[in-house]
């Protein structure tokens, strides 16, 4: 009688335990599920608020200079620039450019020194491409530009 007692005893103690686990993994995994889907709409919101165009283009052998202005209501820090990229067709081909492979200037930087603010333009400028036939810029959270180049 006792044994079967302390059986009973151990067997409740072992489902109660295993049920614990149960519920502290499904937890988890919804805790996790909320935060990643809390990421997911901050990027996206930020991507909504983020419109760049490029206003102006000049292709001067070898030099092209870009004017682009951000047209939306994000304001680009000095670490989005580290993430921007230049995509360039010429008449050999379509090639990605990083920002080690472009300069840019801020033209009228006149609220936050040193970042990208909405209404605020930038020249970026790349050597030694050939002649474009198209561009496109990319800024660091996904808002882009293109313009055919005449």
């Amino acid at each position: 009688m006792a044994s079967s007692l302390i059986t009973g005893a151990v067997s409740l103690l072992l489902i109660i335990i295993a049920g614990y686990v149960i519920a502290t993994g499904i937890l988890m995994v919804a805790e996790t599920t909320v935060m990643t889907q809390i990421d997911v709409t901050a990027a996206n919101e930020q991507l909504l608020q983020s419109s760049i165009q490029i206003t102006s283009s000049e292709y001067e052998d070898p030099e092209l200079t870009l004017i682009i202005k951000n047209t939306g209501n994000f304001v680009y820090g000095n670490n989005s620039f580290d993430k921007m990229d230049l995509y360039i067709f010429t008449s050999t081909g379509m090639k990605k450019y990083g920002n080690d492979d472009f300069s840019y200037v801020f033209l009228n930087d006149t609220i936050n020194k040193k970042m990208w603010d909405p209404s605020e333009n930038i020249s970026v400028n790349i050597s030694g491409i050939g002649a474009p036939l198209w561009v496109k810029f990319v800024t660091s959270n996904g808002a882009f530009s293109s313009l055919n180049i005449e």
